[in-house]
């Protein structure tokens, strides 16, 4: 009872443990003809933890294979990123379903660091580093003539050829978004720097130093400046936004509240059901239950007030779930205590200019600054792509639309696919294990796709319900985040396999984590 497809009696093996769970029949084509019989060899753009799992899906389905990365080693934001950066999720949330994190304890939230060498291993374990081309941009792809492909424009290093292109080059990567009055320094003295440059505190060392934003990487780095600033540094932001603490009112990890199917449901409730991908139940109590759980997250919000002192100026202006699809982060208490005890500073304004003294604000108050850094996040872009490919994918102001967060439309005349970067969930890395199974059965045959008007259909369902109630960013389009669990069974009923990876009651209360999607990716 999905609003997706129907469940079968037949077909593939449930999870071990799960012979209670219905079971799916993948995704057919009428004629049983594999639409992608042509692709023998694939490029894959990027080897952070999205490109790499695409990688070893692609091998083990026996492709010709070449990844094409950047910087001189794996790992993406993770290779280099913000003085103090880490995960902001516990290890188990952030692990690759078939490779155990085992050098942080259960609980535990990685560094930076931590997980880079986690992913580094990874490598290694599955022997991709001779499929990696370091050092290597690919500056643009070009369709070749008389056949379906591309040829990848390397620049200095030449071209190669490939049947198939996977963009796998993450969300947070690719060219920094500075604000407009950063191009214009008049007379100021100081540094404007992005808050990916501010790789170690000698950026905010005996300084005074302003952060411009209020997502993680500028709570991040200004509780980080606090420790060697020359004065408490100033967060400046346009508008707070909620902060989600790690144990909810104190005592329960946030996992439970939004990563378990009960939990999911409360959400689903709320704002509505996942299209195609929620049981049709959610749909029918998401209307008869709403003015209930209109209250229950007004309390959760008066929680959050609570234990963030998140009143006067700091107080959000969305609802606690539309803010979190917007500009989520989960984080400890050291932000606050910091705040409270005056060793940072809050103040709730907009840059006007930058003046010779630090940056005046629009009422005209002015704050004294040697180094401006802006945690103002990224902006994506499409130049790399053939015009006609970037038409055909219909790029607009909230971001990319595709089939499942995935796959265009128009896949079956540009042969192209996204893993990863095109998608937002709070356990990402798992979400990327799905993306590259997903595309590899439908390259190889076993699992088909719908009718491009039945995917175009499904965009369309996807943008009118999204711009319906989450805040316009520019990656609204490919926010998953607190509907991760629907998400995730939608993939799994398209390849034939049981959404319900636990047993009994854990299934509805207990967070769903990578590891319960460990043999999804073939073997």
């Amino acid at each position: 009872l999905f609003s997706g497809r129907a469940p079968h009696n037949t077909r593939q093996d449930a999870p071990q443990g799960l012979s209670h769970a219905a079971m799916y029949e993948p995704l057919a084509n009428a004629s049983g003809a594999n639409e992608f019989a042509y692709v023998k060899k694939v490029g894959v753009i990027g080897a952070g933890v999205a490109g790499l799992q695409m990688a070893r899906a692609l091998l083990a389905y026996g492709f010709e294979i070449t990844v094409f990365e950047a910087a001189p080693k794996v790992g993406g934001v993770w290779r280099e990123n913000y003085h103090s950066y880490g995960v902001q999720v516990p290890k188990q949330l952030y692990e690759f379903p078939d490779f155990p994190f085992d050098a942080v304890k259960w609980g535990d939230y990685p560094t930076g660091q931590e997980t880079q060498t986690y992913v580094e291993a990874y490598v290694d374990h599955f022997k991709l580093e001779p499929y990696i081309k370091f050092n290597t941009t690919v500056l643009a792809l070009t369709e070749r003539k008389g056949q379906k492909g591309y040829v990848f424009d390397l620049g200095e290093s030449g071209s190669e050829e490939f049947d198939f292109a996977i963009i796998a080059t993450g969300m947070y990567s690719q060219v920094p978004n500075m604000p407009s009055w950063a191009g214009t320094k008049g007379d100021f003295t100081g540094e404007i720097i992005h808050s990916s440059q501010y790789l170690d505190q000698s950026a905010a060392s005996g300084k005074h130093v302003v952060v411009i934003g209020c997502g993680k990487s500028a709570i991040d780095i200004v509780v980080d400046a606090s420790e060697v600033a020359k004065t408490s540094p100033t967060l400046l932001f346009r508008s707070a936004h909620w902060c989600t603490p790690r144990l909810i009112a104190g005592l329960i990890p946030f996992q439970y509240v939004f990563l378990s199917r009960f939990g999911q449901a409360l959400v689903t409730w709320y704002k509505g059901a996942w299209p195609a991908g929620a049981p049709c139940i959610h749909t029918v109590l998401s209307y008869l239950l709403f003015p209930l759980m209109w209250v229950a997250f007004r309390i959760v919000e008066f929680l959050f007030k609570i234990q963030r002192g998140q009143w006067g100026s700091y107080a959000p202006k969305l609802d606690v779930v539309a803010d979190f699809y917007g500009y989520a982060h989960v984080l400890d208490t050291t932000f606050l205590n910091n705040w409270r005890e005056a060793k940072l500073q809050g103040k709730k304004g907009e840059v006007k200019r930058l003046v010779k003294d630090g940056v005046e604000t629009e009422s005209g108050e002015v704050i004294e600054a040697d180094v401006v850094i802006c945690a103002t996040g990224w902006k994506k872009t499409y130049d790399y792509l053939p015009t006609n490919v970037r038409e055909s994918l219909n790029v607009e102001s909230d971001g990319l639309y595709l089939h499942r967060h995935c796959i265009p439309a128009k896949v079956r005349d540009i042969s192209l696919a996204f893993c990863g970067s095109e998608m937002a969930t709070i356990s990402n890395i798992a979400t990327y294990a799905l993306h590259a199974e997903y595309i590899c059965r439908m390259l190889v045959g076993t699992m088909a796709l719908p009718s491009e008007a039945e995917m175009s259909g499904e965009c369309d369902k996807m943008r009118t319900w999204k711009r319906s109630w989450m805040p316009e960013t520019a990656s609204r389009a490919s926010l998953v985040l607190l509907h991760q669990i629907h998400y995730h069974d939608q993939l799994l009923r398209d390849m034939g396999l049981s959404p319900s990876r636990k047993c009994c009651l854990s299934d509805l209360f207990c967070p769903y984590q990578p590891t319960d999607y460990n043999g999804i990716i073939k073997q």
